[in-house]
């Protein structure tokens, strides 16, 4: 199945063009290596030193809440180029996936929603079809914040913010880039150019371009993305420096929506290539990214940031796909549906960080403004007829798809919010500090016609404010004890009898820990235990049929550890354990005392490590592996239970380096090949296979 791509034979010389590439360029550029003191990029670490997330300039170990830190180093160690897969082994993250090409996915963290994704610090609208298709060559980490992020988001889920952290340009030249070869057809190139663009090196630039093409062990699953990334970074004075850029990224693929399930609720027994679709099914999406960004360096150490940044994103998607249970001869439902969606996002953001004394100590304090604007087109979608198919005889593959006609969209949906946020690290003692701060926002819904621009609904609950109090106390000078509270809250759209709008949901989470920095900070680690109370949830109103109360109350809690960094020279490691319990506290009866999201597994490990031989006959290799395990996981389907989980999954990573610049790496995953459900959701669709044994072979160059 070729796409319009080209085949493996391309990608093969490809690999020795650039190779004959790094030679001829060892031999003219200079060495370059990457120190600790570089805070721009995670090259050749496995622990980060400040965290943007929180755009205070905190360390990990100086941050209140659990924080994971995934940098370019280990996603280059393990052939990491997409978000699904990168988070899938960070501590108390859960993926659930909604395509077969991963595409389509929602990122979960403590049994809830992820509440907002950062680029740069700054929201964009999370959709499961849009952050995860990011390809991660764009930027340099993925920072992970779990539990509410109130003071980053306002309005959003409590499961917490995932950050990434833009590539961006360098004052030396760096050249970088790669290949890779792998199992299902998988092809990929990428090229990374940085360096100054005059002799005073005040104007900077780099670009990074990828393309990525690749099948699946699905049978007509393919995916194909390009992308390209470009910024400009101009020294207007010594300590003022502005910063534009733009990316473009574009994804077409086949559309899988998962296997069904029988009508008694058990999992197909059917091969892992196994497709319910047509060869008409495809996806399209089409991603812009523009961004200002104007920084001025304090004397003191502090900073004021301007950014301005401007989202856009079409998507089309044509599924034939299940729609209802396997009977037990084979037949189940199929229908058809087209749908095209679009989306404008404009974030802009001010803030003051900066260290201030008071009374002989020095104190931090953090404010800032910002507003969130999101358009989204809705209802442009359209069925075609329904049939009765058989999973054993797959005629709908061959099916002629119908051809449908969009009704375009008939209404917008405009979500606002203005903030003012601010924080204060109060340093009480020498090794005690007392963290105050939190968010004032105003967040608004409506809904508008296409027709007429008439205003249909409208959600306003009024003002917001979400605090966060924290202390932290040095036990020894590689040890911090914390104690944090913080709340998000969502805007809710459901009528009261009296038809006025509920009242915003709340979280409220209290966390305390345990975190640490050994071996010349080399490596970093943390322990939490944390609960989460999310109350005023929408339940039905006993009394009044149309209405809803804010009646619902959930809670989740548990325990998260991890460590990660270098434990001796050549030696990384990344190890993680979570144990997560959700409930429904106040549900109706059918739910109270269940899980409220049977989807979180009960205990998650994560083990990595690896070793590069730095001397002796076996200096250049490096070996290491890893392995992943998640308890058992369900979906409800009313009285069924669809259940999973339990599996655990292996890999392994080989490497040799010719020399500073050339690297040739072997990553095989599910080592064993263990055949099992990643997913499971329903009777009529969604449950998939996890990926079979796979094995992915890089040329990294670096200069």
């Amino acid at each position: 199945m070729s796409h319009d791509i080209a085949g493996p034979r391309a990608a093969t010389t490809a690999l020795a063009l650039l190779a004959c590439c790094a030679t001829a360029a060892a031999q003219a550029l200079p060495e370059v290596r990457v120190t600790d003191s570089d805070t721009t990029t995670t090259e050749g670490t496995y622990t980060a030193r400040t965290l943007d997330i929180g755009k205070a300039g905190l360390s990990p170990r100086e941050t209140p809440q659990s924080v994971s830190v995934i940098t370019r180093q280990q996603l280059d160690d393990r052939n990491l180029t997409k978000l699904e897969d990168a988070l899938k082994s960070t501590v108390g993250v859960n993926i659930t996936r909604l395509d077969g090409a991963g595409n389509y996915n929602s990122i979960q963290a403590r049994g809830f929603d992820i509440g907002a994704v950062l680029l740069d610090g700054l929201p964009i609208a999370q959709g499961p079809n849009y952050a995860t298709a990011l390809d991660l060559s764009l930027y340099d980490r993925v920072e992970v914040l779990r539990g509410p992020a109130g003071l980053l988001q306002g309005a959003g889920e409590p499961g917490g913010a995932v950050n990434l952290v833009r590539k961006r340009a360098l004052n030396s030249l760096r050249i970088g880039g790669g290949a890779q070869l792998g199992s299902f057809g998988l092809r990929r190139l990428e090229a990374d150019l940085t360096g100054p663009l005059n002799a005073a090196g005040t104007l900077r630039g780099r670009v990074v371009v990828v393309e990525d093409r690749r099948d699946s062990f699905v049978d007509l699953l393919f995916s194909n993305k390009h992308a390209a990334y470009g910024t400009l970074e101009l020294d207007i004075a010594p300590s003022t420096t502005l910063s534009v850029g733009a990316t473009r990224q574009r994804v077409r693929s086949m559309v899988d929506q998962g296997l069904p399930a029988y009508a008694t609720g058990q999992l197909l027994d059917v091969p892992r290539s196994t497709v319910v679709g047509t060869r008409a099914n495809r996806q399209d999406m089409d991603t812009r990214d523009v961004f200002a960004e104007l920084e001025h360096r304090l004397g003191n150490g502090g900073l004021v940031k301007a950014a301005l940044r401007d989202v856009r994103r079409d998507n089309f998607y044509r599924s034939g796909r299940a729609n209802g249970a396997v009977a037990a001869n084979g037949d189940f439902a199929f229908e058809t549906v087209d749908l095209r969606g679009q989306l404008k996002d404009r974030s802009a953001d001010l803030y003051l960080a900066t260290p201030f004394t008071l009374a002989g100590r020095e104190h931090r304090l953090l404010l800032g403004v910002n507003r969130n604007e999101r358009e989204s087109g809705e209802n442009n979608y359209a069925y075609g007829p329904g049939s009765t198919v058989n999973i054993f005889v797959p005629g709908y593959v061959g099916m002629a798809y119908p051809q449908l006609r969009l009704p375009g969209f008939t209404a917008t949906t405009k979500r606002t919010e203005t903030a003012l946020y601010g924080q204060v690290q109060f340093s009480a003692t020498e090794r005690l500090r007392l963290l105050a701060g939190g968010r004032l926002s105003w967040a608004e819904v409506e809904v508008e016609q296409a027709s007429d621009g008439q205003v249909t609904s409208r959600s306003k609950p009024g003002r917001q404010f979400t605090p966060n109090l924290a202390a932290l106390f040095d036990l020894t000078p590689q040890l911090t004890a914390y104690t944090s509270y913080a709340e998000s809250f969502v805007v809710q759209s459901q009528l009261d009898s009296a038809r006025q709008l509920l009242p915003a949901r709340s979280a409220k989470q209290i966390e305390v820990g345990l975190k640490g920095e050994f071996l010349n900070k080399r490596l970093q680690t943390q322990a939490a235990l944390f609960r989460i109370d999310d109350v005023n949830r929408a339940m039905a109103d006993p009394v009044v049929s149309t209405a809803s109360i804010p009646g619902g109350e959930v809670r989740s809690e548990g325990l998260e550890l991890e460590a990660s960094g270098q434990v001796a020279p050549g030696w990384d490691v990344l190890a993680g354990y979570a144990y997560t319990r959700t409930e429904y506290l106040k549900a109706p009866a059918t739910q109270l005392g269940l899980a409220f999201a049977p989807l979180t597994p009960r205990h998650v490990v994560n083990l990595s490590s690896r070793y590069a031989f730095r001397d002796g006959a076996l200096r250049g290799f490096s070996v290491g592996g890893g392995i992943s395990w998640r308890s058992s996981f369900y979906a409800q389907a009313g009285a069924l239970r669809l259940v999973s989980g339990n599996d655990a999954l292996a890999n392994l990573q080989l490497g040799y380096a010719f020399n500073d610049h050339v690297e040739l790496g072997l990553t095989v995953d599910n080592l064993f090949d263990k055949t099992y459900y990643e997913k499971v959701s329903g009777l009529a669709r969604q449950n998939f296979y996890g990926t079979p044994r796979s094995a992915v072979l890089a040329l990294k160059l670096r200069y």
